[in-house]
Protein backbone atom coordinates (compact mmCIF):
# COMPACT_ATOMS: atom_id res chain seq x y z
CA UNK A 1 0.00 0.00 0.00
CA UNK A 2 1.03 3.63 -0.54
CA UNK A 3 1.63 5.75 2.54
CA UNK A 4 -1.60 7.76 2.76
CA UNK A 5 -0.22 10.70 4.76
CA UNK A 6 0.61 12.94 1.75
CA UNK A 7 -2.59 11.92 -0.09
CA UNK A 8 -5.26 14.57 -0.83
CA UNK A 9 -7.79 12.62 1.25
CA UNK A 10 -5.66 12.45 4.41
CA UNK A 11 -6.93 15.63 6.13
CA UNK A 12 -10.50 14.83 5.11
CA UNK A 13 -10.14 11.33 6.58
CA UNK A 14 -8.77 12.80 9.81
CA UNK A 15 -11.74 15.16 10.08
CA UNK A 16 -14.28 12.47 9.20
CA UNK A 17 -12.75 10.14 11.76
CA UNK A 18 -13.51 12.62 14.57
CA UNK A 19 -17.00 13.22 13.22
CA UNK A 20 -17.74 9.51 12.82
CA UNK A 21 -16.69 8.81 16.40
CA UNK A 22 -19.26 11.39 17.51
CA UNK A 23 -22.04 10.07 15.27
CA UNK A 24 -21.59 6.33 15.83
CA UNK A 25 -22.09 5.06 19.36
CA UNK A 26 -19.80 2.03 19.49
CA UNK A 27 -20.33 0.31 22.82
CA UNK A 28 -16.96 -1.47 22.96
CA UNK A 29 -18.63 -3.89 25.35
CA UNK A 30 -16.31 -6.75 24.44
CA UNK A 31 -13.08 -4.82 23.84
CA UNK A 32 -10.20 -5.25 26.25
CA UNK A 33 -7.27 -2.89 26.72
CA UNK A 34 -4.71 -5.44 27.87
CA UNK A 35 -4.11 -8.90 29.32
CA UNK A 36 -4.63 -7.61 32.88
CA UNK A 37 -8.28 -6.82 32.07
CA UNK A 38 -8.68 -10.26 30.48
CA UNK A 39 -7.25 -11.89 33.62
CA UNK A 40 -9.75 -10.06 35.82
CA UNK A 41 -12.66 -11.09 33.58
CA UNK A 42 -11.54 -14.73 33.63
CA UNK A 43 -11.29 -14.70 37.42
CA UNK A 44 -14.84 -13.35 37.66
CA UNK A 45 -16.54 -16.13 35.68
CA UNK A 46 -17.60 -19.51 36.99
CA UNK A 47 -16.54 -22.45 34.87
CA UNK A 48 -17.51 -26.12 34.82
CA UNK A 49 -16.63 -29.27 32.89
CA UNK A 50 -18.83 -28.16 29.98
CA UNK A 51 -16.92 -24.92 29.31
CA UNK A 52 -14.15 -24.78 26.72
CA UNK A 53 -11.82 -22.11 25.38
CA UNK A 54 -10.94 -21.09 21.83
CA UNK A 55 -9.21 -18.13 20.20
CA UNK A 56 -9.92 -16.59 16.81
CA UNK A 57 -7.50 -14.50 14.78
CA UNK A 58 -8.56 -12.50 11.72
CA UNK A 59 -6.10 -12.84 8.86
CA UNK A 60 -5.11 -9.51 7.25
CA UNK A 61 -8.20 -7.66 8.48
CA UNK A 62 -7.46 -4.21 7.07
CA UNK A 63 -6.58 -5.30 3.53
CA UNK A 64 -9.63 -7.55 3.21
CA UNK A 65 -12.40 -5.16 4.23
CA UNK A 66 -14.46 -4.18 1.19
CA UNK A 67 -15.47 -0.61 0.41
CA UNK A 68 -19.15 -1.46 0.02
CA UNK A 69 -19.12 -3.64 3.13
CA UNK A 70 -17.70 -0.82 5.23
CA UNK A 71 -20.20 1.67 3.81
CA UNK A 72 -23.20 -0.59 4.44
CA UNK A 73 -22.16 -1.36 8.00
CA UNK A 74 -21.39 2.29 8.74
CA UNK A 75 -24.89 3.08 7.46
CA UNK A 76 -26.28 0.42 9.83
CA UNK A 77 -24.69 2.14 12.84
CA UNK A 78 -25.71 5.63 11.71
CA UNK A 79 -29.33 4.49 11.29
CA UNK A 80 -29.23 2.64 14.61
CA UNK A 81 -28.21 5.87 16.32
CA UNK A 82 -31.01 7.74 14.49
CA UNK A 83 -28.64 10.02 12.65
CA UNK A 84 -30.18 12.70 10.41
CA UNK A 85 -30.68 11.40 6.83
CA UNK A 86 -28.81 14.28 5.23
CA UNK A 87 -25.83 13.85 7.57
CA UNK A 88 -25.87 10.09 6.93
CA UNK A 89 -25.82 10.56 3.15
CA UNK A 90 -23.05 13.14 3.30
CA UNK A 91 -20.97 11.03 5.67
CA UNK A 92 -21.26 7.93 3.50
CA UNK A 93 -20.46 9.88 0.35
CA UNK A 94 -17.28 11.35 1.84
CA UNK A 95 -16.37 7.95 3.29
CA UNK A 96 -16.64 6.29 -0.13
CA UNK A 97 -14.37 8.91 -1.70
CA UNK A 98 -11.76 8.38 1.03
CA UNK A 99 -11.90 4.58 0.82
CA UNK A 100 -11.30 4.63 -2.92
CA UNK A 101 -7.90 6.29 -2.38
CA UNK A 102 -6.38 2.87 -1.62
CA UNK A 103 -3.59 2.73 -4.19
CA UNK A 104 -0.41 0.66 -4.04
CA UNK A 105 2.79 0.54 -6.05
CA UNK A 106 4.50 -2.52 -7.52
CA UNK A 107 7.48 -2.51 -9.92
CA UNK A 108 7.06 1.18 -10.60
CA UNK A 109 3.37 0.82 -11.47
CA UNK A 110 0.38 2.07 -9.49
CA UNK A 111 -2.65 -0.14 -8.85
CA UNK A 112 -6.00 0.22 -7.12
CA UNK A 113 -7.35 -2.94 -5.42
CA UNK A 114 -11.07 -3.53 -5.12
CA UNK A 115 -10.87 -3.87 -1.34
CA UNK A 116 -8.76 -2.86 1.65
CA UNK A 117 -8.17 0.24 3.77
CA UNK A 118 -5.23 2.44 2.75
CA UNK A 119 -2.11 2.39 4.95
CA UNK A 120 -1.78 5.39 7.26
CA UNK A 121 -5.42 6.39 6.92
CA UNK A 122 -6.50 8.17 10.16
CA UNK A 123 -9.92 6.54 9.99
CA UNK A 124 -8.72 2.94 9.52
CA UNK A 125 -8.92 1.73 13.12
CA UNK A 126 -12.36 3.29 13.58
CA UNK A 127 -13.66 1.56 10.45
CA UNK A 128 -12.25 -1.78 11.58
CA UNK A 129 -14.03 -1.38 14.93
CA UNK A 130 -17.27 -0.41 13.18
CA UNK A 131 -17.03 -3.58 11.11
CA UNK A 132 -16.11 -5.97 13.93
CA UNK A 133 -18.65 -4.58 16.36
CA UNK A 134 -21.33 -5.13 13.74
CA UNK A 135 -20.49 -8.86 13.77
CA UNK A 136 -20.62 -8.78 17.55
CA UNK A 137 -23.99 -7.03 17.52
CA UNK A 138 -25.48 -9.58 15.10
CA UNK A 139 -23.97 -12.81 16.46
CA UNK A 140 -22.04 -12.51 19.71
CA UNK A 141 -24.66 -10.57 21.65
CA UNK A 142 -27.22 -13.31 20.93
CA UNK A 143 -24.80 -16.09 21.87
CA UNK A 144 -24.05 -14.42 25.20
CA UNK A 145 -27.73 -13.86 25.96
CA UNK A 146 -28.58 -17.53 25.51
CA UNK A 147 -25.38 -18.57 27.31
CA UNK A 148 -23.90 -20.48 24.40
CA UNK A 149 -20.89 -18.24 24.94
CA UNK A 150 -19.85 -17.44 28.51
CA UNK A 151 -17.08 -14.93 27.79
CA UNK A 152 -16.09 -13.03 24.65
CA UNK A 153 -13.15 -10.63 24.56
CA UNK A 154 -11.37 -8.88 21.70
CA UNK A 155 -8.03 -7.13 21.40
CA UNK A 156 -7.82 -5.57 17.91
CA UNK A 157 -8.33 -8.69 15.74
CA UNK A 158 -7.53 -11.31 18.40
CA UNK A 159 -10.58 -12.91 20.02
CA UNK A 160 -10.95 -15.08 23.14
CA UNK A 161 -14.11 -17.14 23.65
CA UNK A 162 -15.33 -19.37 26.47
CA UNK A 163 -18.33 -21.43 25.34
CA UNK A 164 -20.68 -24.09 26.70
CA UNK A 165 -20.14 -27.28 24.70
CA UNK A 166 -23.59 -28.62 25.66
CA UNK A 167 -25.14 -25.76 23.65
CA UNK A 168 -22.65 -25.21 20.81
CA UNK A 169 -19.21 -26.26 19.60
CA UNK A 170 -16.15 -24.62 18.09
CA UNK A 171 -17.04 -25.74 14.55
CA UNK A 172 -20.43 -24.00 14.76
CA UNK A 173 -18.90 -20.80 16.14
CA UNK A 174 -16.14 -20.86 13.54
CA UNK A 175 -18.43 -21.56 10.57
CA UNK A 176 -21.00 -18.95 11.59
CA UNK A 177 -18.45 -16.16 11.89
CA UNK A 178 -16.24 -17.30 9.02
CA UNK A 179 -19.11 -17.60 6.55
CA UNK A 180 -20.50 -14.15 7.25
CA UNK A 181 -18.03 -12.42 4.93
CA UNK A 182 -16.21 -14.34 2.19
CA UNK A 183 -13.41 -11.77 2.24
CA UNK A 184 -12.51 -12.32 5.90
CA UNK A 185 -10.71 -15.42 7.09
CA UNK A 186 -10.70 -16.40 10.75
CA UNK A 187 -8.09 -18.78 12.15
CA UNK A 188 -9.31 -20.84 15.09
CA UNK A 189 -7.17 -22.34 17.85
CA UNK A 190 -8.52 -24.76 20.43
CA UNK A 191 -7.25 -25.94 23.78
CA UNK A 192 -4.27 -28.25 24.08
CA UNK A 193 -4.34 -30.23 27.33
CA UNK A 194 -6.96 -27.79 28.66
CA UNK A 195 -4.61 -24.86 28.02
CA UNK A 196 -4.69 -22.01 25.52
CA UNK A 197 -2.66 -18.83 24.97
CA UNK A 198 -4.12 -15.36 24.54
CA UNK A 199 -2.09 -12.14 24.36
CA UNK A 200 0.70 -12.90 26.87
CA UNK A 201 -1.47 -15.15 29.06
CA UNK A 202 -1.35 -18.90 29.42
CA UNK A 203 -4.90 -19.93 30.37
CA UNK A 204 -5.46 -23.33 31.97
CA UNK A 205 -9.03 -24.57 32.37
CA UNK A 206 -9.67 -26.82 35.35
CA UNK A 207 -13.02 -28.37 36.32
CA UNK A 208 -14.44 -25.34 38.10
CA UNK A 209 -11.84 -22.60 37.83
CA UNK A 210 -9.22 -21.07 35.56
CA UNK A 211 -5.52 -20.75 36.31
CA UNK A 212 -3.44 -18.07 34.63
CA UNK A 213 0.23 -17.77 33.85
CA UNK A 214 2.54 -15.68 31.71
CA UNK A 215 4.24 -17.26 28.73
Amino acid sequence: MINNIPAPSYKTAKLLNKKLQQLVNLLNRYTTKNSHEVALDLHNIRTNENNKLITLDIKDLYVNLTVQGIIQITKFWLNKDSCDNTITEQTLHILEIILKQNYFQYNGQYYQPDKGIAMGLPISSTLAEIYLQYLEEIYVKHWLENRKIILYKTYVDDILITYDQTKTDEATIYNTINNNDKNLEFKITGEENNTISYLDLSINRNTNHIELGIY
